[in-house]
């Protein structure tokens, strides 16, 4: 996923500051409220993303909801932001600073998309797969699209294993098209 650059310098200095006091888990779970609540609350994403909204009435409905849970430094960074009149990207803010957690510890982020939940099982058994594909610890992300019809797509890093039955459905009927009246004779050469 891109994210705006802008966002992802305040992230990536976020981090450092929480680095450097030792509150790198507390402003993760910070951003991750952040992200989340604004995903599950849409009207919220629309009133921190409009112009007509003057910041500072933005500013008291953000510490209403986030200054009572948020800790100290984030708090902080969030008025600094907020007073710079980027309260625009504060969502990429965090969701650059969470990828910028897994790739300090190491890492790497897939997606994983499959046409019905996943057990347990299958689901341990494509984790280890993404391991093994990119030579350490992976984050999937799970989406489930039923128009897949079966089977998985998993996707680590620039490799993508594609596993649907709609992909090979998709490649049948590619074969049927083009080769159906095209007989492969192999001639041997002198």
């Amino acid at each position: 996923m891109a994210h705006n650059k802008v966002a992802s310098r305040y992230a990536r200095s976020l981090y450092q500051l929480a680095k450097e006091n030792a509150n790198v888990e507390t402003v993760l779970a910070d951003m991750v409220l952040f992200a989340d609540t604004l995903k599950e609350n849409p009207t919220l994403a629309i009133m921190v993303n409009s112009p007509v909204i003057p910041v500072s009435k933005k500013k008291a409905v953000l510490d209403l909801v986030f200054k009572p849970r948020f800790q100290k430094l984030t708090g902080m960074f969030f008025d600094l932001i907020l007073s710079k009149g980027r309260e625009k990207i504060l969502d990429e803010i965090a969701t650059a600073f969470i990828h910028e957690d897994k790739f300090q510890r190491g890492i790497t982020e897939g997606k994983l998309v499959s046409a019905t939940p996943l057990s347990d099982e299958l689901r341990t058994e494509l984790v280890s797969r993404a391991e093994k594909i990119a030579g350490g610890k992976v984050s999937l992300s799970e989406h489930v699209n039923p128009d897949l019809i079966g089977g998985f797509l998993l996707q680590v890093g620039d490799i993508q294993l594609d596993a649907t039955v709609s992909s090979q459905l998709t490649k049948i009927r590619e074969q049927v098209i083009d080769h159906s009246f095209v007989p492969k004779i192999h001639i041997p050469k002198k």
